[in-house]
């Protein structure tokens, strides 16, 4: 059975990956400027780089979470739920709020709730998620840096 920081370490390895993927299709969706399309009337090449990018948003979104909850749980934290794993994330100076972590996951709920039922929201929510990448990297790059500091993994 695999120690914490084994499953840790697997998870920073596994989310440098995603987050390679997830700028790469960020990439192409500036590039093509999706979200100020409609999104009712895509190409068939324009909606299979949207769907690419929402399916790298919400898994690294959803992993960023797990990785914390890891953290949290090496560091001896009794999580019941994940508002314990986030105010253990904010002590950390892992997050600066709940709402950072929160703000991109209520976004992937959203659009995929929203998904080709209104054109107008979906636009919104997609230019909301571009606007959240960064800030999600910011998050994972922070959670990395505490690994390495205060759990020694590498």
């Amino acid at each position: 059975m695999l120690k914490q920081k084994e499953i840790i370490a697997n998870k920073l390895a596994h989310l440098e990956k995603m987050r390679g993927y997830l700028a790469y299709s960020r990439g192409r969706m500036l590039k093509s400027k999706i979200a100020e399309k409609d999104l009712q009337v895509l190409s068939d090449e324009d909606a299979e780089i949207l769907a690419a990018f929402r399916a790298r948003f919400s898994e690294y979104q959803e992993h960023v979470g797990k990785l914390l909850k890891s953290v949290a749980l090496e560091e001896g934290v009794k999580v019941v739920g994940m508002s314990d794993v986030l105010a253990f994330a904010e002590k950390a100076a892992i997050i600066e709020d709940e709402q950072e972590w929160k703000v991109p996951r209520d976004i992937r709920n959203a659009i995929n709730h929203e998904y080709q039922e209104d054109a107008k929201t979906l636009s919104v929510l997609v230019a909301e998620m571009l606007n959240l990448v960064e800030p999600l990297m910011g998050m994972h790059q922070r959670a990395d840096q505490y690994c390495r500091v205060k759990l020694g993994v590498n």
